[in-house]
């Protein structure tokens, strides 16, 4: 059975959490460390997609109001809000991995969503991917997806929305429409949490817990917690400069 890194790791500095989020995917797929899954959360912030306007896609009064930090990741995709009640996974695998469809790209979305979508299940929540990005239950979106193929690697990474203040999103994320071709739109869909849809309270560590044990029987791998090796830390710390910098998180 193979072992894959267990990375349960998070910052309260949302572009440090960024930071590493790149860091990982690079040291496995220059084979520094075994794939790794990591799950972390981040504090009150939006991060949106690296080929977005975080002026159009962002209400930008309403993340000073309520002092939501904004951050562009490298992959591709729409905004997503995260706070504490918000978890984050990520896989990171190398690119000719037998996990990875070689075929089709596209079905790496599908191949690695399954872990949520296992989860909700295991919780009795019907789930279903749609159009490769959102995770949805009753038509509602609870998750969404996003990845790249890049330095030998594949990252996949996953938002889900376990117990968050849905009306803080609401606010930071803006649901018109804009007339654009040089920017990627999100989506908009109505939300839901999955402490919602239970009609409970769940936790991100009770689900995080769920999440972990459907990776380990759809996957056949077993999960080892272990660190940030010092090589990723030493690259994180080079990426945070390019995170926590306004012209990157601003670009137009």
């Amino acid at each position: 059975m193979e072992t894959w890194r267990l990375l349960d790791l998070e910052y309260e500095d949302s572009f440090m959490n960024m930071a590493v989020e790149e860091a990982v995917p690079r040291a496995v797929g220059q084979g520094i460390i075994s794939c790794t899954l990591r799950l972390w959360r981040n504090p009150n912030t939006v991060v949106i997609g690296n080929n977005q306007s975080a002026d159009l896609e962002l209400n930008l009064d309403a993340c000073e109001k309520y002092g939501t930090k904004i951050v562009r990741r490298f992959t591709g995709g729409g905004a997503v809000y995260h706070d504490y009640g918000n978890l984050n996974y990520a896989i990171s695998i190398p690119k000719k991995h037998k996990l990875v469809p070689q075929t089709n790209p596209m079905e790496i979305f599908r191949r690695f969503s399954e872990g949520t979508i296992c989860s909700l299940k295991s919780l009795g929540l019907h789930a279903n991917l749609i159009s490769n990005n959102n995770v949805e239950i009753n038509q509602k979106k609870v998750c969404g997806v996003a990845g790249a193929i890049k330095w030998n690697s594949v990252l996949y990474h996953s938002s889900i929305l376990v117990c968050s203040n849905t009306k803080i999103l609401s606010h930071v994320l803006k649901s018109d429409k804009y007339a654009t071709t040089k920017y990627v739109k999100s989506s908009r869909r109505p939300v839901t949490t999955i402490s919602k849809e239970l009609d409970m309270h769940l936790t991100t560590s009770e689900f995080s817990d769920t999440l972990v044990k459907c990776f380990e029987r759809l996957y056949g791998v077993r999960f080892l917690e272990g660190p940030l090796t010092k090589k990723e830390m030493n690259l994180a710390d080079e990426l945070y400069e390019k995170y926590s910098n306004y012209n990157w998180n601003f670009k137009m």
